[in-house]
């Protein structure tokens, strides 16, 4: 596989307002929605963060329950501003259905909107239930994104509802089974997998977080390879979200010469 990367890395974001892109998977999907979303900030572009599921509170941005908004006057939005279905008593947020976060473009014209579709409990990869991610059907971006500091290490401690989600083609799995590439992969490409769970008509990137803690580099390009060897995904992100100097590499596809 041939790949090269761009520079500078987000040049792949949309800038246009009323794009919604949403972030689906597990492995840091909230620190990779903060980062774009300073991308934005700093280049004057009004952005608005929420969520499909019920989430913590984010640090940082102002909260802003979803009933309130159409108080607030146009020109005092917050500029960090996420936006949720009311506190939970857990302390967690509730998420926006979907409907209202398609109604966005309509209540924030000017702005680009970024989705959590899913949930994880802070773990590296997941098994989907059938009624997740909960995605807005004006959804313009997929960011599908997998942990890869899982590899290496025992399934049951990084597979988030492993043993309670049952998915066929990882059904020998163990709990003291070593997550390795190949299941990363597994997870990843075949059916009920993360990237079929992304709609059909909607462009796709795959952003592989914990980049620095992952020393196996041969296996981590192989799986990068064979990631973009399916037409859908085009363009990798290579993450390290775990330090407040935020790192990330966008590698896309480049055509075989003579092709």
């Amino acid at each position: 596989m041939n790949f090269a990367f761009a520079d500078p890395w987000h040049v792949i974001l949309p800038r246009d307002p009323g794009h919604v892109i949403g972030l689906m998977g597990s492995g840091g999907k909230t620190s990779l929605m903060r980062a774009l979303a300073e991308v934005y900030l700093s280049e004057g572009v009004p952005v608005v963060l929420t969520t499909t599921t019920r989430t913590e509170p984010v640090a940082g941005y102002d909260a802003v329950e979803h009933t309130s908004l159409s108080g607030i006057p146009a020109g005092d939005f917050p500029v960090r501003m996420f936006l949720h279905g009311g506190a939970l008593p857990d302390g967690k947020w509730a998420g926006l259905d979907p409907a209202q976060v398609d109604e966005l473009g309509g209540v924030l014209p000017g702005h680009v909107v970024l989705v959590e579709v899913d949930g994880a409990a802070k773990l590296p990869v997941k098994l989907h239930r059938p009624d997740e991610p909960v995605w807005p059907s004006r959804t313009s971006l997929a960011v599908v994104v997998m942990g890869t500091g899982a590899v290496g290490s025992k399934t049951g401690e990084v597979l988030h509802r492993f043993g309670r989600q049952p998915w066929p083609p990882l059904d020998g799995l163990q709990d003291w089974s070593v997550w390795e590439w190949d299941h990363a992969r597994t997870l990843l490409l075949e059916q009920g997998g993360y990237l079929s769970r992304v709609p059909a008509d909607v462009p796709a990137v795959l952003a592989l977080t914990g980049i620095k803690e992952q020393q196996d580099s041969i296996g981590l390009f192989d799986f990068v390879g064979t990631a973009m060897d399916d037409p859908r995904l085009p363009v990798v992100l290579f993450c390290d979200l775990a330090s407040d100097a935020v790192g990330i590499r966008t590698a896309f596809r480049e055509e075989d010469e003579g092709a």
